[in-house]
């Protein structure tokens, strides 16, 4: 019988460093394949929101006026289809902070297009505030983007205006896991900022305001993003790993002996010459 050349018999240096490797992408492989087993993959698709009569959404806000008192700060709440403001003061929790005032605010929304205020007490009361964070209806360990927390992180102080107007867009993300029976639904938006300047009479005299406020409007898209979790069988992960070190060694084994055998062609025809 033919002995079997040495070339592909042998141990080299190349062969020991591909084996290396090949062992750390199988590792690899098997890592991704369990973690698609125990961690959902989620799927998106866009539908059309269909509304009902108890659609409500939670709102929660956290901000600080910096140069203004708990007792001179109101919070209010109004709705296209209200003709009246409703005075929703009770539902948001204060705490002096040195010389302003942190408001929590937790309250819960009509999907109607709307608006909710905070008023001052009178006109002398410096609106400057931080946004620490706001958000719009559940929460979720996939909500975390910006996208999330938009208002997140806004200040505004000193800027010589006395009122200030945010318009937002909302977006209602459902996210939906059927293996654990798990649905939440967060909202994301964008928003815009307008400040209302106030210009002086002809006179030279400032106008008369009677009061200060931070007005947040808000309207809600028709559309509805939804993320459908999927997990992989312990089928798929096994025969997937399988599929996938089998191919990893077939290849390298294919690429090593192509190598090997090249170099010792070349260094063959180099001792031939010589």
């Amino acid at each position: 019988m033919r002995r079997v050349p040495r070339t592909l018999s042998q141990s080299s240096t190349s062969g020991g460093f591909l084996s290396v490797l090949t062992c750390l992408a199988i590792l690899v492989i098997l890592y991704s394949q369990i973690s698609m087993w125990v961690s959902p993959v989620y799927k998106r698709r866009t539908v059309v929101h269909r509304d009902s009569d108890d659609d409500h959404v939670n709102i929660d806000m956290n901000i600080t006026f910096l140069k203004a008192h708990c007792d001179d700060i109101y919070f209010k709440i109004h709705d296209q289809f209200s003709r009246q403001t409703h005075d929703a003061t009770n539902h948001v929790y204060r705490q002096s902070v040195g010389s302003g005032c942190r408001m929590h605010m937790v309250y819960e929304l009509k999907r109607i297009t709307g608006e909710f205020i905070f008023t001052s007490k009178d006109n002398l009361t410096d609106m400057s505030h931080t946004i620490e964070n706001a958000v719009v209806g559940d929460r979720h360990r996939y909500a975390n983007t910006k996208a999330f927390h938009a208002l997140k992180g806004v200040k505004l102080r000193d800027i010589g205006s006395s009122t200030h107007d945010y318009v937002l867009k909302l977006l209602e993300t459902e996210f939906v896991d059927m293996m654990h029976d798990e649905t939440a639904n967060p909202y994301q938006y964008t928003f815009s900022y307008r400040p209302h300047i106030l210009h002086s009479k002809k006179d030279g005299t400032a106008p008369s305001v009677p009061v200060h406020y931070i007005r947040f409007r808000y309207a809600w898209s028709p559309l509805k993003v939804e993320y459908i979790a999927e997990y992989n069988s312990m089928y798929d992960v096994v025969t997937n790993s399988i599929a996938y070190c089998g191919g990893l060694f077939t290849t390298v084994g294919v690429l090593h002996r192509a190598y090997m055998g090249g170099s010792a062609f070349i260094k063959d025809n180099m001792y031939k010459k010589l």
